[in-house]
């Protein structure tokens, strides 16, 4: 099972993303001796402006009179919230509900033209979390009560209204969190423009004038940043999920389609 998640979509999105903040965590840091000449030499070095950037953004989610903290936990808030949503829609759509449908249903079809109806529920049995087996139990059920092909239709179609939000059932909250993210980072940006810009006239020097304006100013972008951080991946995984979805849909179907026929023809 574990071989499996990292083969598939999401598997490998997270080894991406784990790379990537190896990638992040192991970056070099700039002593304060290499800080001062670096500062001192024509070419700034690179090092020494990511450090100050990183060191920047984290130190906005403390406590401090410009907000930032206030909406950058509640963006990862939404984000954890989010995941946290996802990876239970996964398990339930992708590890859960799917088996392998083709296979089942020529197997289930076997059982059903010999009339064989017990080993046919079995064999719903042997997959009792499978989407597909437990709408063709219902099915198998009623064709073994003789009560028609009509009634077949409508024990399926039953189970099928009973079961499909189970498949659906929160998956839009995933986009949602995708876009509260991108919103609080916008809204905690203009609010740390405005806190700035309202502070500016209050300092005289005009050095600290620049170092407040240019201070503020990267507060503000922080919560962009971090808003888009965690809506991107949030946005992704909302569209595997959704066509996921669609994909179980569509081969619940299709097969329950093939079933239904070949219990008619019995």
């Amino acid at each position: 099972m574990g071989l499996q998640l990292f083969q598939s979509r999401v598997g490998r999105l997270s080894l991406a993303m784990l790379f990537g903040a190896f990638l992040l965590v192991s970056v070099p840091t700039v002593s304060y001796a290499q800080e001062q000449e670096g500062a001192a030499s024509e070419e700034i070095d690179p090092r020494l402006i990511f450090n100050r950037v990183l060191a920047g953004f984290l130190k906005d989610f403390k406590f401090s009179y410009g907000m930032a903290w206030f909406f950058q936990w509640i963006i990862i808030v939404s984000f954890a919230t989010g995941l946290g949503i996802a990876a239970e829609r996964y398990y339930t759509i992708v590890m859960k509900s799917k088996v392998n449908m083709k296979k089942f249903t020529d197997q289930l079809i076997k059982y059903v033209e010999t009339k064989d109806y017990d080993r046919a529920i079995q064999l719903c049995n042997a997959s009792p979390s499978g989407a597909l087996p437990i709408l063709s139990r219902a099915g198998l059920e009623a064709a073994k009560r003789n009560m028609g092909a009509r009634a077949v239709q409508d024990s399926i179609d039953e189970e099928t209204l009973k079961f499909m939000p189970l498949i659906t059932n929160r998956l839009p909250w995933v986009g949602t969190l995708a876009n509260t993210s991108t919103m609080m980072g916008l809204m905690g940006t203009i609010f740390g423009l405005m806190y700035t810009f309202a502070g500016l006239d209050l300092v005289l020097n005009p050095k600290a004038q620049a170092a407040h304006l240019s201070r503020g100013i990267a507060t503000a972008m922080n919560t962009t940043l971090l808003g888009l951080m965690t809506a991107v991946p949030l946005t992704l995984i909302s569209s595997f999920l959704n066509a996921a979805s669609k994909s179980l849909v569509d081969d619940i179907d299709e097969n329950s389609v093939r079933l239904i026929n070949a219990l008619s023809r019995a």
